[in-house]
């Protein structure tokens, strides 16, 4: 593989950034030193835009966060999620280390038994839905080196969004330089210590010029993978263009592509396995040509999946008048996939599409601070075939589906002043999910599975009535101590993939999950120097959709069973220790259980959610000096967990330490920005993901040991004396 030249790739980087060192000899932009060694955040500075209006961080009446630039891209190699949303307490990102099935990500325990993809939150990247309308998103679009910001809602989130209980993460694409034409170069590359090397190469280019603006960015990610059977190679298109058609409009459109051509899928391991091999992989994902004498049951099959997707929005804005504003979204998007899975091929050809109509309205007095009101519709066609298929090759056509989903919500969203520090926020959200299938293979033995089913939320704690509503209350004391309360009820439908039955079709049996939650909070800014956040909840789950394999299957099918009970406390502090040095931190404590959970195979009431640790923390140590010089600690703790229903297999407890260091210099009209990084300093053994109640006790998905990158960064900007946006 090309990945294998790294080495060399490596030692010429790292001498260009020697030479770039001393080339930089003009003192560095003190301006962005200033904003790289200053990450204390003002809450009450901060406008988000996640809640669908423009609003004060400090006044939102939800726990929320905001990850900036300057941690998305700061030496970091932008290649997981993981690198970013670690600061944001609640949330828990499981790096595989898979690219074929991605990173495992929930938020307040929902998603966390997603076996690919994500589950039980909304994912949003500049204004275009990533989740589908039947409720699961795919992630390998995700374009962080041109990332500018990541906003998070944590908790229900439906009455926003709809479906999707968990919360919403928001990626945003950087605004362009103060200038016409602004290239920037970044290479990455790294190894990890097993003769396995990986490299990414993102070349951007944005500007403004009159009422136009833009920023594109091309990237190629490849590596060798830390395990066997692990190697992953993709291309990246992402393009944001802007146009102020006068005053008060404006049309903005964004193009997004990516080909991976090959994802190997190395698969998860036993725990004698994964202490003694951890870089090895499962027999039955190995190809060939990899393949051991004796394989044992189902051979060597070839896990390796390929795709493409492709997706475009155009958004219109108009300000009606000065206090009202109407914007309309439209998108489309595609994904073929090859997957050959355990025992079954995989060929989906997906096509979405879908728009939004919204209206904004902000008073300029009154008891009325602002009004959100709109409409989401949303619609999904999957082209779905699966082949039996072994260690052999492929055979015999089992499912030809043709299945759509259809979404409608309607909301609104309104934001009142009750006395001079108080604020009251309603939300209310209907919503309607339409599933049907056309089954296209019909035999004698195998009978027309054909069908429809409509999925509402249904709330009983409403009267049944199929709507999500919020409510939250917020109370300013002062910039150090903003307080709230709020309580909302979410949902989220089974995915087409988990509607599946074991024979075919659609299991007409399953109905949404429901959450009720309740949640109160503290946060604020104290002196300019510290910032902090706290936040406690309490949610009630029921009608559980919980995964099973049918005898002789690896696939996992679903049915609704049982309650739990999530119960939590989330806690950031970011502080400016010294005049270059600043601290923060990120803890979770989680405590969810389930309350009644029978099967055939036991009574699980009362034990552990799966696959959530009860304690998580992880702290950044920033040093950033005028010289330029700027360097990270990173501390990842991690409790143990148990990783099936029935408590009996646990993941270990790990704490993992990260280090960066980086320069910032300018020549001219050049900035150049090598940085170093070693994670896993400390070379700790350790599982950073697993798969909840997986077959043959293989839970366990191995992290690598101690591993090097480095990196370098060349920003031209024709403004003087300035590099071409933030790091």
């Amino acid at each position: 593989m090309a990945a294998s030249r790294f080495p060399a790739l490596l030692l010429a980087l790292v001498a260009l950034a020697a030479f770039s060192g001393r080339l930089a000899a003009q003192q560095p932009d003190t301006a962005a030193a200033d904003t790289a060694r200053l990450p204390v955040y003002r809450l009450e500075a901060i406008t988000v835009t996640v809640t669908r209006s423009p609003e004060q961080l400090d006044r939102l009446p939800y726990a929320a966060g905001l990850i900036t630039a300057s941690v998305i891209r700061g030496l970091e190699p932008t290649i997981s999620l993981d690198e970013s949303l670690l600061a944001i307490p609640g949330v828990m990102v499981n790096n595989r280390h898979n690219f074929a099935l991605g990173n495992r990500i929930s938020i307040r325990g929902f998603g966390s038994r997603s076996q690919f993809g994500v589950r039980g939150i909304r994912v949003i990247q500049d204004g275009i839905p990533l989740t589908l309308p039947d409720g699961q998103a795919q992630l390998n679009n995700v374009d962080l080196a041109a990332a500018g910001r990541i906003e998070v809602i944590r908790g229900p989130a439906s009455s926003l969004y709809g479906n999707a209980s968990g919360g919403v993460i928001s990626i945003e694409t950087e605004d362009p330089p103060p200038t016409a034409f602004a290239p920037d170069l970044r290479i990455v590359g790294g190894g990890f210590g097993n003769g396995r090397y990986y490299q990414k190469y993102d070349l951007k280019a944005g500007g403004q010029t009159g009422g136009f603006d833009y920023v594109t960015h091309l990237g190629h990610f490849q590596s060798d993978g830390y395990r066997l059977h692990s190697a992953a190679e993709y291309s990246i298109l992402n393009t944001r263009l802007r146009q102020r058609l006068d005053d008060r409009s404006s049309l903005t459109a964004v193009v997004n592509y990516v080909n991976a051509p090959t994802a190997q899928n190395p698969s998860s391991l036993g725990d004698s396995l994964a202490r003694a091999k951890p870089d090895t992989a499962r027999d039955l994902a190995l190809s060939p040509a990899e393949c051991p004498p004796d394989p044992g049951f189902g051979g060597c099959q070839d896990l390796a999946e390929s795709f493409k997707q492709g997706q475009a929005g155009l958004t219109y804005r108009r300000l009606i008048t000065s206090n009202q504003q109407f914007s309309l979204m439209a998108y489309g998007l595609f994904r073929d996939l090859y997957n050959p899975i355990p025992f079954t091929l995989i060929e989906l050809e997906r096509k979405a599409a879908g728009g939004r109509i919204e209206y904004r309205y902000v008073p300029t007095g009154g008891k009325l601070l602002g009004l959100t009101l709109g409409v989401d519709i949303d619609h999904q066609a999957d082209d779905r075939l699966e082949y039996q298929r072994d260690d052999t090759g492929v055979g015999d056509l089992t499912l030809n589906q043709d299945e759509r989903v259809t979404s409608l919500g309607l909301f609104a969203h309104s934001r009142w002043q009750l006395a001079r520090s108080w604020e009251l926020t309603f939300g209310l959200r209907y919503d309607r999910v339409r599933f049907k299938v056309d089954d296209r293979l019909v035999t004698a033995e195998d009978p027309d599975d054909s069908g429809a089913i409509t999925l509402e939320p249904d709330t009983d704690h409403l009267g049944g009535a199929p709507i999500s509503p919020v409510i939250g209350l917020s109370y300013a004391h002062a910039t150090w101590l903003n307080a709230y309360v709020n309580t909302g009820s979410a949902f989220q439908t089974p995915t087409t993939t988990e509607l599946t039955d074991t024979l075919g079709g659609f299991n007409s049996k399953l109905e949404p999950e429901q959450a009720l939650n309740l949640e109160f909070g503290l946060k604020g800014t104290i002196a300019g120097r510290l910032s902090y956040s706290l936040a406690a909840f309490h949610a009630d789950i029921e009608s559980q959709l919980i995964g099973f394999q049918a005898p002789g299957s690896e696939r996992n099918f679903f049915l609704n069973t049982g309650s739990s009970r999530h119960r939590g406390l989330e806690a950031s502090v970011s502080a400016l220790i010294a005049a270059n040095l600043t601290l923060s931190g990120a803890y979770t404590y989680s405590d969810f259980q389930f309350d009644a959970f029978q099967t055939d195979e036991g009574d699980f009431g009362g034990n552990d959610v799966p696959g959530i640790p009860t304690h998580q923390f992880h702290g950044r140590l920033s040093y950033s000096h005028r010289s330029g010089l700027s360097a990270i600690a990173a501390l990842t703790a991690v409790d143990g967990f148990f990783v099936d229903n029935a408590n009996t297999a646990r993941n270990d407890g790990y704490a993992v330490l990260d280090l960066r260091v980086g320069y910032r210099g300018i020549l001219g009209q050049l900035g150049i920005e090598p940085f170093l990084g070693v994670n896993n300093l400390l070379d700790v053994r350790y599982n950073s993901s697993v798969v909840i109640n997986a077959v043959g006790g293989r839970y366990f998905e191995p992290a690598p040991g101690r591993n090097t990158f480095a990196g370098l960064r060349l920003a031209l900007s024709n403004a003087k004396n300035k590099p071409a946006g933030p790091n």
